[in-house]
């Protein structure tokens, strides 16, 4: 399920020494725009699954990575967290994440008499949904196609297709107009 070969050993020792800390598509001018090609290029053999153009964000954080799906045009954005191995991450077609996002995919497994290991759930954020900066994001949730999530919220249970979700814990506060697929 999670094999080691080679090249996946220098890919994740490269991007976690090098390429996670190099400039962003922002930062100097084309230098930044290739560090992020390579950083995206050198994370890709570490996902479960990933299409021809991706995007990782500087600083992005996400264990091994064998637990992650990136779609086609799906970005991770700066400073990102995706914790627990024990769930999948599905990131859609053409997904935007902000900065500072945290994606969970396990927590502990209380029962009445104490504590017994984890348990994981999955997360899809489906194709075309935006994320802004600082969202939660916990187990178990699915954030469907061209949604948006609000900057700080903290997701705790799906949000339909075309939904807006603000605050904490998010809320749908609107239905978009269905966008063309």
């Amino acid at each position: 399920m999670n094999h080691w070969s080679i090249k996946k050993i220098i890919c994740y020792l490269t991007y976690k020494l090098i390429a996670k800390h190099l400039p962003g598509p922002g930062e100097f001018l084309m230098l930044g725009k290739m560090c992020h090609r390579f950083r995206s290029k050198i994370s890709k053999p570490l996902f479960r699954d990933a299409a021809e153009k991706i995007g990782v964000g500087k600083n992005a954080d996400f264990d091994n990575g064998s637990n992650i799906i990136m779609r086609d045009h799906a970005n991770i954005g700066p400073e990102a967290l995706i914790s627990g191995k024990l769930g999948t991450v599905t990131i859609g077609k053409h997904v935007m994440m902000g900065s500072k996002c945290i994606i969970i995919t396990q927590n502990h497994n209380y029962l009445e008499k104490g504590y017994e290991g984890f348990i994981g759930k999955d997360v899809l954020i489906d194709d075309y949904a935006w994320i802004g900066h600082r969202v939660t994001i916990l187990p178990g949730v699915k954030i469907g196609k061209h949604a948006i999530v609000g900057a700080g919220a903290v997701v705790t249970k799906d949000v339909p297709d075309c939904g807006i979700a603000v605050g904490n814990p998010a809320v749908i506060k609107k239905i978009r107009k269905r966008q063309p697929a």
